[in-house]
């Protein structure tokens, strides 16, 4: 029988579109609002995981939520669910950051049949290995951040320049074939999905940065 899938959306972005700065390092930092659709019965608790696929240690986890209450969304800067250990060695969200090019961002959705009997803090690994027989449903929402860092935007400052170098840049990742693929893959073309209305840009150019009090993924 084949297993359910859960439709994700966001009112921030759209599949494959870019994610707003104000979710990035490069803005407040806070995870973007989620919609769950397709929740089966029976649903008793359901599991967030974020990754990073394209940086290049390989792929890294932004975000782990195991024991989240069904429902239909998970709110901008949620407190919902038992927070995991993120790649940082943290609980809670880690914002996007790449130092150059444009990466994807997975948002994968987990309904259970049953809780977890894990403690916060457990990492990625002991959380899929605990719900792996439980899973009733799944889906995953794709999203992309970033611009070259020698992109005229990321050099001019110029926000209409630097939002045209992402579309740019994009289009070249999906011609060169992308980087490394997800466990769940991104239909569409790179720029598919790119929404002006709904991304931001700001005068540095997204993505266009380096620091060393930020992690870059």
């Amino acid at each position: 029988m084949q297993q359910p899938k859960l439709t994700i959306s966001s009112p921030e972005f759209i599949e494959g579109g870019l994610i707003p700065i104000k979710f990035t390092c490069k803005g407040e930092g806070f995870n973007p609002a989620l919609v769950i659709d397709g929740v089966p019965e029976g649903t008793q608790s359901m599991v967030l995981i974020m990754e990073d696929p394209d940086t290049a240690q390989g792929t890294f986890t932004h975000w782990v939520v195991f024991d989240i209450q069904p429902a239909g969304s998970i709110s901008e800067n949620s407190g919902q669910g038992v927070s995991g250990i993120n790649g940082r060695g943290e609980m809670g969200y880690t914002p996007p950051c790449p130092p150059s090019g444009i990466h994807r961002y997975y948002f994968h959705v987990f309904a259970l049949d049953r809780g977890l009997d894990l403690r916060p803090g457990s990492d990625r690994a002991a959380v899929e290995e605990a719900m792996e027989p439980h899973i009733l449903a799944s889906g995953t929402l794709m999203g992309r951040f970033g611009v070259a860092v020698d992109s005229p935007g990321a050099r001019t400052g110029d926000a209409a320049t630097g939002e045209t170098a992402i579309a740019a840049a994009a289009t070249a990742e999906s011609a060169a074939g992308g980087a490394a693929t997800g466990k769940t893959a991104a239909g569409g073309a790179a720029t598919e999905g790119y929404h002006e209305a709904r991304t931001t840009v700001d005068e540095s150019g997204a993505g266009a940065w380096t620091t060393d009090k930020k992690v870059q993924h």
